[in-house]
């Protein structure tokens, strides 16, 4: 049975014995356009660290979790849009995907700096049959702006490439949304993250040798020369003992000869210093992914701090939002019904954007306009929506004098 052409696997792992110089090499190589390296270790770094897999997964979770809505566009317009989305079933056989599946693989651009992906689409491109996700390893810049198909077989240094230029409307391509630079390969979380997992594991290590050391020394007895012999039951006797004590390892000396210590006092190991900077490598994982820290420590985990970094938190989640949203807007809505027959003569097209508004908010915006209309002012529908993530409509009349009636029925 053949392998699909999107998925990249391989046996050595980029972040095997990770180091500072290693991670250099490795983001040197990107800088040149070869995205091979980069783009494995992003995805190890989630696999080996515990810390990046959990703060991780909850932003990609905060996207693919966000209920969405399409709107625009006439009833039947945006549920013309909302049904060819909703409709897309995961295909295994085919490897084609749902569209949750693919707003996750859009968000994982903030890790890798982008990500692109196929759409395949129906009869007279009126619908889509599914969506093809990409491991972004697949892919080179190298002497190009976007990045070009390459396939599983191209070396590290861009070498037996296949090379596919992307085009639209049947490739995707998403960039992350990062203060840092418009460069792609430059612009992901994998970069600093990569640099905190060096040191991480170098700690760990050592914390671990430590414990082993002189939290777990080796038990030692000490005989009389005469039962030194191999030979000796009594020596025999006291092997078995102590094999029944133990279970990684133990000596026997001879005391007229010879003196074994243990540092274990006197070591100068302290378990607290090693734990207190993994604790604080922790918290700048989750405050690069998240934007902060409360979740994961007790110190941070007052009301105003926490608020402050909810805050900060629903600013990401808008940014990774308002990203997607123009992506699909363009790559996917757009041409899907620029097709439609629905489109002709419309002057309006249907939107897709997320539901960002929490129920407290929507309560103190509904205050706000109460306030406004009591002051004899208004606010026109459009606005109305755009602001409250809803569509507002007025209420007819007839249907209002209805619902009173029933009402008091």
């Amino acid at each position: 049975m053949p392998v699909s052409k999107n998925k990249d696997r391989y046996q050595l792992d980029e972040s095997f014995d990770a180091t500072p110089l290693k991670v250099q090499s490795i983001f040197n190589s990107a800088n040149n356009g070869y995205t091979k390296k980069q783009s494995r270790l992003a995805n190890e770094l989630t696999e080996k660290d515990p810390a990046i897999s959990q703060a991780w997964s909850v932003r990609v979770a905060a996207i693919a979790a966000c209920p969405w809505e399409i709107t625009g566009g006439t009833s039947e317009q945006n549920k013309f849009i909302e049904r060819a989305l909703k409709s897309i079933q995961p295909s295994f056989d085919s490897g084609l995907v749902s569209f949750n599946k693919l707003l996750q693989s859009l968000q994982s651009a903030v890790m890798l700096g982008f990500s692109t992906n196929t759409i395949e689409w129906g009869f007279g491109d009126e619908s889509i049959d599914g969506f093809k996700i990409f491991d972004q390893s697949l892919f080179s810049f190298q002497d190009s702006d976007l990045p070009y198909f390459t396939g599983k077989n191209s070396g590290i240094d861009g070498t037996n490439q296949e090379k596919v230029t992307i085009y639209a409307p049947r490739w995707m391509y998403h960039t992350a949304t990062n203060s840092r630079g418009t460069e792609p390969l430059r612009s992901g979380l994998v970069r600093p993250l990569a640099y905190i997992y060096t040191f991480r594991r170098h700690v760990q290590i050592e914390y671990s040798r430590g414990l082993e050391k002189f939290a777990l020394p080796m038990p030692a007895i000490s005989v009389d020369g005469s039962m030194y012999d191999d030979e000796n039951s009594a020596k025999m006797a006291v092997q078995e003992l102590m094999e029944s004590w133990t279970y990684d390892g133990y000596s026997i000396v001879d005391k007229q000869t010879m003196e074994i210590t243990f540092p274990t006092a006197n070591s100068g190991f302290s378990a607290d210093m090693f734990k207190s900077f993994l604790e604080f490598a922790e918290k700048q994982i989750f405050r690069l992914i998240l934007g902060q820290d409360s979740t994961s420590s007790s110190d941070n985990s007052n009301r105003s701090t926490a608020q402050v970094h909810n805050l900060v938190r629903a600013d990401m989640l808008a940014s990774d939002a308002n990203a997607v949203e123009e992506t699909v807007n363009n790559q996917i809505i757009k041409p899907l019904w620029e097709a439609s027959p629905q489109s002709t003569g419309s002057n309006t097209a249907p939107v897709f954007r997320f539901r960002l508004k929490g129920v407290a908010e929507l309560q103190e915006m509904a205050n706000v306009l109460k306030t406004l209309k009591e002051a004899g002012k208004t606010v026109p529908n459009e606005v109305i929506s755009e602001r409250m993530g809803l569509p507002i409509e007025d209420i007819e009349e007839g249907n209002e004098t209805e619902a009173v009636e029933n009402g008091n029925d």
